[in-house]
């Protein structure tokens, strides 16, 4: 038997019994379940994410301990009129539990080991309002996030960029060698990003987020820059995110989709190389969906990178292409016909400006204090847009001015735009 009813403050009923089952899948006879120290305002902006722990005796009497994480959905009503909140709770389950097992299921056909790391999903829920899923607690695996305000360097860098590549090329593979699997596969997943611009009108908090930005630089000391960057503002950001449609096309890839350093988790097992990253954990596959690859580099590179790591870009997309061409060789397909070199370049210079879009809003975030985050329900509930929960100020201003800058003047001198 057990005991949860000291959390019911955090949980659900229907929580509180998955919980009980994976107690007793886990051979608990005795246990109680607690709240783990752990999740802080901003951990979920759709949710809550908590960390709970069952501890008790399993048949032979031995103590046993199982750590989860408990990732639950928002209950205001406030906060669905803006967001698909069933919709992005419904593309993760789905993503645990059809995509990523058909990956795996794809490598092991091959004969090859598992190359996408992810935490096990014990269990998921659907029901209206109560949507959640409970996943295993990575960190007792001895995985960790990034310290979010902190530009990543190159080793961190480099992992991120190669296991986007052996993800990316299973997508590839996949639609080579089995396209009827892979349409299947990818039948139900609409564009999960376009739903949240068209319920929170986003393109009007990116929009006013890239203007804050362009004041970091100097209208007379950074002409070209400046008047560059807003003339993209003014007549192309918009008619950029009007168009995301049309940008899924045969080279397309499932994309993780929200790729900022919140969302990942690295392990460190080089004990003569203790701050080399050794394995990554993508988490959060909330909006994955169908997309260019080149949407999960760009946002990862622009929002989390150091200003060393952009001046050599190039460097971390050719890491990426070869890692991609090796894995589709292992995985049986030929990377200069499922996706040639040329047609990577040439959607990285169409395709690009997403990270430069995005990033304007995420730098903003990750380098926000923690008491500076705005909390969604408290935003929705008093009234406001969803939009508005980005549109706060912040002490690290400076910090933030630096960072939009170097990524803009980036864009400018590749004439990215």
């Amino acid at each position: 038997m057990g005991d949860v009813d000291h959390l019911n403050d955090i949980i659900n009923n229907q929580v509180e019994v998955f919980l009980k089952e994976i107690a007793e899948e886990e051979g608990f006879e005795t246990y109680k379940i607690e709240k783990a120290p752990g999740s802080m305002k901003g951990d979920g902006y759709l949710g809550a994410i908590t960390a709970v722990y069952v501890i008790g005796k399993i048949s032979s009497g031995e103590e046993k301990t199982l750590h989860l994480i408990v990732k639950t959905a928002s209950k205001s009503d406030a906060v669905r009129v803006e967001a698909p909140l069933a919709d992005v709770y419904e593309r993760e389950i789905y993503m645990y539990k059809t995509v990523i097992p058909a990956f795996h299921r794809l490598e092991k056909e091959r004969n090859l080991s598992r190359s996408l790391n992810s935490a096990k999903c014990y269990k998921a829920c659907m029901v209206e309002k109560n949507e959640a899923l409970i996943f295993e607690n990575l960190k007792v695996s001895g995985y960790s996030v990034w310290e979010k305000g902190i530009p990543m360097k190159h080793d961190h860098v480099s992992l991120v960029m190669s296991d986007y590549g052996r993800f990316h090329a299973m997508s590839l593979a996949m639609r080579d060698q089995e396209p009827e699997r892979f349409k299947n596969l990818t039948r139900s997943m609409h564009d999960i990003f376009d739903k949240f611009m068209e319920k929170a009108d986003f393109t009007k908090m990116f929009v006013n987020q890239c203007r804050k930005a362009l004041k970091s630089l100097d209208p007379v000391a950074d002409k070209k820059s400046y008047n560059t960057f807003k003339k993209f503002i003014d007549e192309k950001l918009e008619v950029f995110f009007t168009n995301m449609a049309q940008y899924v096309d045969d080279y397309s890839v499932i994309l993780h989709g929200d790729c900022h350093s919140n969302n990942m988790m690295f392990k460190y097992e080089d004990k003569d190389n203790p701050q080399k990253p050794t394995n990554l954990c993508l988490i959060d596959l909330q909006i994955s969906r169908l997309g260019p690859s080149v949407f999960d580099l760009s946002y990862f590179l622009y929002a989390c990178s150091s200003k060393e790591v952009l001046d050599n870009h190039k460097l971390y997309l050719n890491i990426y292409y070869e890692k991609l061409s090796l894995y589709l060789k292992k995985l049986g397909s030929n990377p200069d016909k499922v996706y040639p070199h040329a047609i990577f370049q040439e959607q990285w210079k169409k395709y690009s400006k997403f990270g430069l879009i995005c990033s304007m809003v995420l730098i903003h975030m990750l380098v926000s204090k923690q008491d500076e985050v705005i909390d969604f329900t408290d935003i929705t509930e008093s009234g406001q847009s969803l939009v508005d929960a980005f549109n706060y100020d912040i002490e690290n201003l400076e910090v933030y001015n630096n960072r939009v800058r170097d990524v803009i003047l980036h864009f400018v001198d590749n004439e990215y735009i």
